[in-house]
C-alpha cells in the first residue's frame, strides 16, 4: 500500500456507465458465506457457550440414520474442514442443543439453518421468498442471546450482514445454484487433482494439459455419438442413476417369500413383486391379472443394505453412502433391527413436483 499498489480503485470502469451498480456485482456463495461463514460462526459460538467436550459428547450419543453422518470423536478436534464436513454437521446440530441453550438460542440457531436451507431451494416463488424473509427476521429477533451469553459483543459481521441481500439477488439473478462457488470447486478435481494424479509428477504441467485435452476429446466424440443415438431415440451409455452395490454373497439366500413377507413387515410383496414383473413382460397384462399369476420360484436371495455412490461436488474421494433394511433377530448379538426410508424417483416428472399426499 505504501507503493499505492493496492490501496484501491480510483478511477472505476464503471463510473461512466449510468445504468450499472458495481454492488449487484457481488452474488450470495452458499457455500462460502454460509456454510464456511455463518455456520462456521454459529457452531464456534455454540462450542463456548456449552463446551467442545460437551457438545462433543452430544454428538458422539446420536443415533444412526440415513443421510446422517456419524461423527464418533466429536468435531472439536477437526481440522481444515470441508463444506461437505459442514453440510453434514448442519444436518446434526440443532438436535445436539436441545436441553443444552435456552428456548431463544435455539430458536436464533433454528432459524439460520432455516435460511441455509431455503436459500439452496433450486425454484422459489413470492411465497418461498417469504419464508426465507421470515427465517432472517426470525433469527434478528432472537440473536441478542449471543450478545447476552457474552460470545459475542456485537454481530456487525459482513457475513452476516449479506444474508439481507439474498431474496434481492434471488429475484434479479435467479437461484443461488446459479452463482454458487460450489459448482466451480468441482473443477478443482477435474482439471488439477486429477490431471497432476494422472502425471508423473516431474514435469507434470505439459502432461496436465495433454491429459485434459484427450479427456476433452473422448467427451465430445462421446456426445457427438450421444447426438446421433438421439436421432434414433436409442438411449447410449450409462444413466445419470447413482450406481448400486450388493454384497457378494446375500444375508439370506433363498429366503421364502411368506418369510420376507413376515420378517420385513411387507404383507403386499408378493403382489407387487408380480405387478413388477409382468412389467417386463414383452406383452404385459393389466396388475390385477398379474396378482393372479403363480411364481415360477418361492425364494429370494435377501441382501440387508446396498451402497451407491452419488456425484460429489466439492471432494476429490468418491462419496458412498447406504441404505440398510435389516429385520429383527435376523444377526443375533450383532446389528439391532434398522429399516431406513429412501425417497425413490420413479419418473422424470418426480423431480419437479416433489412429495405429494400425506
Amino acid at each position: 500500500m505504501a507503493e499505492d499498489v493496492s490501496g484501491g480503485v480510483f478511477e472505476p470502469f464503471w463510473k461512466d456507465f449510468p445504468l450499472s451498480d458495481i454492488h449487484l456485482a457481488t452474488t450470495p456463495d452458499v457455500l462460502h458465506q454460509l456454510y464456511q461463514g455463518v455456520f462456521k460462526h454459529i457452531i464456534s459460538w455454540c462450542q463456548r457457550i456449552m463446551k467442545p467436550a460437551e457438545l462433543d459428547r452430544r454428538i458422539r450419543a446420536l443415533p444412526l440414520g440415513h443421510g446422517l453422518r456419524r461423527f464418533k470423536n466429536g468435531i472439536s478436534a477437526l481440522s481444515q474442514i470441508s463444506g461437505k464436513e459442514r453440510k453434514n454437521m448442519a444436518k446434526i446440530l440443532l438436535g445436539c442443543l436441545v436441553g443444552a441453550i435456552s428456548k431463544e438460542g435455539i430458536s436464533a440457531v433454528h432459524a439460520l439453518l432455516d435460511f441455509v436451507y431455503l436459500a439452496q431451494y433450486p425454484t422459489h416463488d413470492t411465497i418461498t421468498l417469504g419464508y426465507l424473509e421470515d427465517a432472517l427476521a426470525s433469527f434478528h429477533k432472537h440473536k441478542s442471546y449471543f450478545i447476552n451469553t457474552g460470545v459475542r459483543e456485537h454481530l456487525h459481521i459482513p457475513k452476516f450482514h449479506a444474508l439481507q441481500h439474498y431474496v434481492e439477488s434471488i429475484k434479479l439473478l435467479g437461484t443461488t445454484d446459479n452463482y454458487n462457488t460450489e459448482a466451480f470447486e468441482r473443477f478443482h478435481i477435474d482439471f488439477t487433482k486429477r490431471g497432476w494424479r494422472a502425471s508423473n509428477q516431474r514435469n507434470e504441467f505439459p502432461q496436465m494439459i495433454r491429459w485434459l485435452s484427450r479427456k476433452e476429446k473422448v467427451a465430445a466424440f462421446h456426445a457427438y455419438l450421444e447426438s446421433k443415438e438421439a436421432t434414433r431415440n436409442t438411449p447410449l451409455g450409462p444413466q445419470r442413476n447413482a450406481p448400486k452395490y450388493l454384497a457378494k454373497y446375500p444375508d439370506q439366500p433363498n429366503k421364502s417369500l411368506a418369510a420376507i413377507q413376515t420378517t420385513h413387515h411387507a404383507p403386499s410383496f408378493s403382489d407387487r413383486l408380480k405387478e413388477f414383473l409382468n412389467q417386463l413382460l414383452p406383452n404385459p397384462t393389466t396388475n390385477r391379472t398379474a396378482v393372479n399369476f403363480t411364481l415360477p420360484f418361492q425364494g429370494l436371495d435377501v441382501y440387508f443394505n446396498f451402497r451407491f455412490s452419488p456425484e460429489s461436488l466439492q471432494e476429490d474421494q468418491e462419496e458412498q453412502d447406504i441404505v440398510k433394511a435389516i429385520p429383527s433377530f435376523s444377526k443375533p448379538g450383532g446389528e439391532s433391527y434398522r429399516f431406513d426410508t429412501v425417497v425413490v424417483l420413479n419418473r422424470d416428472t418426480a423431480e419437479a413436483t416433489g412429495l405429494e399426499g400425506e
